[in-house]
């Protein structure tokens, strides 16, 4: 046993406790180079991942131009765009009121024509011979008058029409014996 006594020579005042102190320093040290080298990974992981955020903004500034340009673009179509709405808005604007001007001109015309029957015919001494009207038919003949006003209705309504139908007698609804004499002079 050759082997033994020479292990013995080299080792032989190496106790248990000694091999527990070398076993607990190999594994001190292993656990730092694991601590060490992951700490050191973690690093490098974090340093390229800082690089590649700073190529990506690097990359975006240098495309700024472009997304700036294409900004332009579309900002300038939209106020092409909103400019063609706005004349739209204002040529359907502008036929609105003349269609609305061209309603109410026939609509005068009706109101025209409509009091000027009825001033010739209360008016007339034929027709009307006592001059005099029942107070509903003074109240729809004003209220056609004032609708014509309305729209803008004057001229020969106010001068000759107006007065004219000022002057005929207003018969109260309730005086029925003056609606009965007034129904049976008219024609």
């Amino acid at each position: 046993m050759i082997g033994i006594e020479d292990f013995l020579k080299i080792f032989g005042n190496f106790t248990i406790t000694d091999l527990v102190c070398l076993i607990l320093a190999a594994y001190f040290i292993v656990k730092i180079y694991i601590q060490v080298k992951n700490f050191a990974v973690k690093k490098i992981k974090e340093k390229d991942d800082n690089k590649t955020q700073l190529n990506e903004a690097l990359e975006a500034i240098q495309k700024f131009p472009e997304y700036r340009q294409k900004s332009v673009e579309i900002q300038q179509a939209l106020e092409n765009e909103i400019q063609e709405l706005r004349k739209a808005q204002d040529d359907n604007t502008r036929r609105l009121m003349e269609m609305e001007d061209g309603i109410k001109g026939r609509e005068r015309n009706k109101l025209r024509d409509s009091l000027l029957q009825n001033y010739r015919y209360y008016t007339s001494k034929d027709h009307n011979p006592l001059q005099a009207w029942t107070k509903m038919e003074s109240e729809a003949f004003w209220e056609l008058f004032n609708d014509y006003e309305a729209i803008n209705g004057n001229g020969y309504m106010h001068t000759v029409v107006q007065p004219a139908m000022h002057e005929l007698i207003v018969i109260d609804m309730e005086d029925a014996d003056g609606i009965s004499n007034l129904m049976q002079h008219r024609n």
